[in-house]
């Protein structure tokens, strides 16, 4: 994922099959997963270790064998438990790999899911009879995208077909309240909108009230959702965004260290350098120097 943008911009898979399979190790004190979104929906699948992760509003504790789904569009994230290391596989796939079928099976279960208007659970352990279910598809479509086998893609595919009819199975498949989803949809919608501004406007001064116009709330209501939602204010937001920005600079360009600050709308210089080393863990020329000597 391009760590500048919200909206992940990659392609999972191929548009012949639009599954991809990740494996992230991560040690102690580093990220776990900066909050983002796609159209794609996912399971993700703790292997060792424990950590937070966010869905929109809510939150889970999730420990080794534990596995959380991620519906399509939603904005999600994850964070470390007392700074302890995770390892997890991420098993992300597109929703109209299903629901361009033209049968029943589609209409009366997988578009419905796709659109939001029924839910599957978020959280799958071991304790229960379809959460094993759940973990053992997983297990099996993360080996299956390792092999060789030349019938992994249709194997992979069934495994899905699978998870989602156990699920159907033990009754893990729930109407969702219309209302309450609308809602949370609205200001999800315009929570997306004004970070994509930040985003093509980090350069440009930047304020809470400005911002706070732009998503049509106030200022209050939008500071306190804002940071429920991205776990920082908005202005730490704004310039944690533009040191990544300034961080993507220096690595991909000539530019120099006050060109860069400038660049992303960080004009005090003392500012920039301590924010930079915060994030980095080194001075922005350090920074410099290990990439651009690469």
């Amino acid at each position: 994922m391009d760590q500048r943008h919200l909206r992940e911009n990659r392609r999972h898979g191929t548009p012949q099959f639009p599954l991809a399979t990740y494996r992230q190790d991560r040690k102690s004190f580093e990220a776990i997963l900066d909050n983002h979104w796609h159209e794609e929906a996912e399971f993700l699948y703790v292997v060792s270790g424990q950590a937070v992760f966010q869905i929109g509003l809510t939150t889970y504790e999730l420990h080794a064998g534990e596995v959380i789904f991620i519906p399509s569009g939603e904005m999600h994230g994850g964070y470390s438990i007392d700074n302890s290391p995770c390892s997890y596989i991420a098993v992300v796939f597109h929703m109209d790999w299903f629901t361009d079928a033209k049968d029943g099976i589609s209409s009366r279960y997988l578009k419905p899911l796709q659109r939001g208007e029924v839910t599957i659970p978020s959280v799958y352990s071991l304790e229960t009879a379809w959460g094993k279910l759940v973990v053992q598809h997983l297990t099996t479509i993360d080996r299956l995208y390792e092999s060789s086998d030349r019938a992994k893609e249709m194997r992979i595919k069934a495994e899905l077909y699978f998870l989602f009819a156990d699920l159907l199975s033990h009754d893990q498949w729930t109407r969702r309240d219309t209302a309450t989803y609308s809602v949370d949809s609205q200001t999800m919608d315009r929570l997306k909108s004004t970070v994509t501004y930040i985003e093509n406007h980090c350069g440009e001064p930047l304020t809470v009230p400005q911002l706070a116009g732009l998503a049509g709330m106030s200022v209050g209501h939008f500071s306190r959702v804002f940071k429920v939602f991205m776990r920082k204010t908005p202005m730490d937001y704004v310039n944690h965004y533009r040191i990544q920005q300034a961080a993507f600079l220096l690595q991909n360009s000539k530019i120099s260290v006050a060109e860069a600050a400038m660049e992303v709308g960080l004009t005090n210089f003392s500012y920039f350098s301590k924010k930079f080393r915060s994030v980095f863990d080194c001075t922005p020329s350090q920074f410099c120097k290990k990439f651009r000597s690469l």
